[in-house]
């Protein structure tokens, strides 16, 4: 299970490394158990609640 966060692409490494996405959003979903962070560029990413 995850939770949600919204991350701002813009760290001087960033703008080197991305250029154009730096300044832009990521989607960061962040693991509940060990809090890894998986970033999702894709604005169009459908997310679910899951049952508890």
């Amino acid at each position: 299970m995850f939770r949600e966060r919204r991350v701002l692409l813009n760290s001087a490494g960033m703008e080197f490394m991305l250029g154009k996405l730096a300044g832009e959003n990521a989607t960061g979903l962040i693991c509940w158990r060990c809090g890894y962070v998986h970033l999702f560029v894709n604005k169009d990413i459908k997310l679910y609640r899951a049952d508890k």
